[in-house]
């Protein structure tokens, strides 16, 4: 099937280097100089609507008609320009606010989108306002709500909210960056991440220094009047859609994961994927951490005017990441040996990062993963450990049921912070409480960060003594162990560990 025809703007000028594609088909062609157009599909399903676009206009269409026919579809500029006084659109229904100046539209994103709209509701994006454990870093509580369970932001600064808003509570933060509340939010300020908040960015300013994260780095175009609303397709029409570049590169999600606290990276995964080879092989954030369900056909409603599509070509929302056992899984891998030499047990245990475009464990530093080894005898009983490494302080110091790994044979993978000097009072500096590893929000230094980046891998060896008569018959075992926070944060303020286990090896030796 052959479409020809020209793509111009209001005033009939022609468009030249306009994308051209029958709605939903892979083919598409560009525009010459005089704005024409001939596309060959090969497609078996017709469109509904032959679209045109161009970076700086809404997506354009005309209806199918009849074969031979030509086609003038014109292109409309998008207002450049951001209205502080907007107000977004709530995702779900229950969060309606009033329109703001020239506003008329306050439909929820569901109603469009539902199946997008449902995954996104599953991801730790839309809870990033209202997630429990963030809000008790925030505030200084503990998993019930009682204050004065260390560690928190307001009890190392009680007179400062921070920037944090601008990434977790991004609607709220915009009117206030360096002094918005997230216990505060309210309505559509709720939705964390949101989705019209997320297809408003019209560009980011990635700032090195990491010094102006989240809303601080970002470009809106909020509309005083006709609405826009950004995203990776040429042919969504009709509506008031238009497509961005800035959607399918890593720069997009640089804002809120390239952020450092007193000149210190804290949030570097955007720095460590640029300098990785996926950064040279334009292996995207988008691509791993939005890969399609390959199940979804329609991210928009059919009613709506949701075409039918090929299911991988549909980014997934549940934007995959630490809720996610086997995402997690899949970017490390496990390998051990061993072998006996007489009465020693000596194991190697390599750990390496297979999948994941920046340093593992990422994000947040509290963030840790645990590798514990382990060798035991005919009875179950552990060997003792003759030469090696052992599980840090931040493991955990206790009964190791309780998973207090401290001081077991194995190793951790984490950015340890610690300060740099104390501040006693009598000289008229801070008074933290005495935490370590150090919060991120503190000044202080980094102390060590074996965090293992992409295509890297790290070795440790262990040797273990068998005593004289054991039984016969020897295990080894060896677990890899991810958490979202150190143990001691999280017993101080009684929140479960829920720790995911990543991988596991176990060999069988002889005597």
């Amino acid at each position: 099937m052959n479409f020809s025809g020209v793509v111009i703007d209001a005033k009939g000028q022609a468009i030249p280097g306009a994308t051209v594609r029958p709605q939903g088909a892979s083919s598409s062609s560009l525009t010459d100089q005089a704005g024409r157009f001939l596309i060959e599909s090969s497609d078996a399903s017709p469109p509904k609507h032959l679209t045109a676009w161009k970076e700086g206009y809404y997506n354009g269409g005309e209806p199918l008609r009849e074969p031979g026919a030509e086609y003038k579809i014109t292109l409309s500029p998008i207002s450049q320009g951001d209205n502080a006084n907007y107000r977004w659109l709530p995702s779900l229904p229950g969060h309606v606010a009033p329109p703001g100046a020239g506003q008329t539209e306050t439909k929820p994103c569901q109603l469009c989108h539902p199946a997008l709209t449902d995954q996104w509701q599953k991801s730790t994006h839309s809870s990033a306002a209202t997630n429990p454990l963030f809000l008790a870093f925030f505030s200084g509580s503990d998993s019930a709500g009682k204050e004065g369970a260390g560690p928190g932001y307001k009890l190392d600064f009680p007179n400062s909210n921070g920037n944090c808003a601008t990434c977790h509570v991004p609607a709220l933060a915009l009117k206030n960056p360096f002094d918005a509340d997230p216990r505060l939010a309210r309505g559509v300020e709720r939705e964390g991440v949101s989705c019209d908040f997320c297809h408003k960015i019209s560009g980011v300013n990635i700032d090195n220094s990491g010094g102006y994260p989240g809303t601080l780095s970002t470009r809106f175009n909020r509309p005083e009047g006709r609405q826009v609303f950004y995203g990776p397709y040429d042919d969504v029409f009709p509506g008031d859609d238009s497509r961005h570049p800035l959607y399918q590169e890593s720069r997009y999600c640089a804002p809120c994961h390239n952020g450092s606290f007193w000149g210190v990276p804290a949030y570097s995964e955007y720095q460590e994927w640029a300098e990785s080879a996926y950064a040279t092989r334009k292996i995207h954030c988008q691509t791993c951490h939005m890969r399609p369900d390959q199940s979804m056909t329609r991210f928009a409603a059919e009613k709506e005017g949701g075409v039918e599509r090929l299911p991988e070509t549909i980014p997934s929302h549940l934007f995959y990441g630490i809720g996610d056992r086997a995402f997690m899984s899949e970017a490390i891998e496990l390998k051990v040996s061993a072998e006996r030499e007489d009465d020693l047990i000596s194991v190697v245990a390599t750990v390496k990062n297979v999948n994941s475009g920046h340093h593992y464990p990422s994000g947040s530093p509290m963030r840790n993963m645990i590798l514990l080894v382990e060798v035991r005898d005919g009875e179950g009983l552990p060997l003792p450990l003759v030469q090696g490494e052992r599980v840090p302080v931040w493991g955990g110091t206790g009964d190791a049921k309780a998973g207090n790994y401290a001081g077991l044979p194995g190793k951790g993978f984490a950015k340890v912070l610690r300060e740099p000097l104390p501040y006693p009072d009598s000289q008229g500096r801070r008074h933290f409480r005495p935490q370590y590893p150090a919060p991120h929000w503190r000044p202080t230094v980094i102390e060590s960060d074996n965090r293992i980046p992409a295509n890297g891998s790290d070795v440790s060896s262990y040797r273990f003594r068998l005593p004289a008569g054991s039984p016969a018959g020897l295990q080894v075992e060896s677990r890899l162990i991810y958490r979202r926070a150190y143990k001691n944060w999280l017993d101080l303020k009684g929140f479960p560990l829920n720790e995911m286990e990543l991988a596991r090896e176990t060999l069988v030796l002889g005597r």
